[in-house]
């Protein structure tokens, strides 16, 4: 996991290919599923450059008396279906409470991508998936958002959106991007 301090615009921790657990929560941030959502992607697709990859931001952004919050991981696996399917696991809105969240003193925090989160999420990887290049550098395979955690008071829909362009951002590895999302995850996605 790196810790990245963003001086007055926030605090965030990004794992890849390693256990995806909150420091002192030796659980990974994985939840139950109720639901999903799927949408492929692109047919047709060749194989790809990338193998499989396991992805987790977290972010808490302070907004003078008001914040920021959002947790979101995927794991992309590659096979040979010839496809690119995207999907979103949703979670109950009462999975377990986190305790080292960034967020944790602020907010209560839960385990999870809830349903008011998932068209955001899946709207959010569909717009960087869709940049030119991007579904042909991950090639045929599956991505699956189903880690996460969300806080009841300062998560947002449009913040899970950049989210879910993020993750997508770091598994390609496209630093030559413009990165088409705010400023707070576009500091995160600079620094990493």
């Amino acid at each position: 996991m790196k810790s990245l301090d963003l001086g007055l615009t926030g605090k965030a921790r990004i794992w890849q290919d390693e256990p995806l657990c909150f420091p002192g929560d030796y659980r990974p941030v994985f939840y139950p599923v109720e639901d999903e959502r799927i949408e492929t992607i692109l047919d047709n697709a060749k194989v790809g450059s990338i193998s499989k990859t396991e992805v987790m931001i977290e972010i808490l952004v302070p907004l003078g008396a008001r914040f920021l919050y959002g947790c979101l991981g995927a794991i992309f696996e590659p096979n040979d279906s010839g496809k690119l399917v995207l999907k979103v696991s949703i979670a109950t809105e009462s999975e377990r409470q986190l305790n080292t969240s960034l967020a944790s003193s602020l907010d209560i925090v839960r385990v999870g991508i809830t349903e008011e989160y998932v068209p955001s999420v899946t709207d959010g990887a569909r717009l960087k998936l869709q940049e030119p290049g991007v579904s042909d550098i991950l090639g045929s395979g599956e991505i699956s958002f189903n880690r996460g955690a969300f806080g009841e008071i300062g998560s947002s829909k449009a913040f899970f959106h950049d989210l879910g362009y993020a993750v997508i951002e770091v598994i390609v590895r496209d630093k030559g991007s413009s990165y088409n999302i705010k400023p707070p995850l576009k500091k995160v996605l600079e620094q990493f």
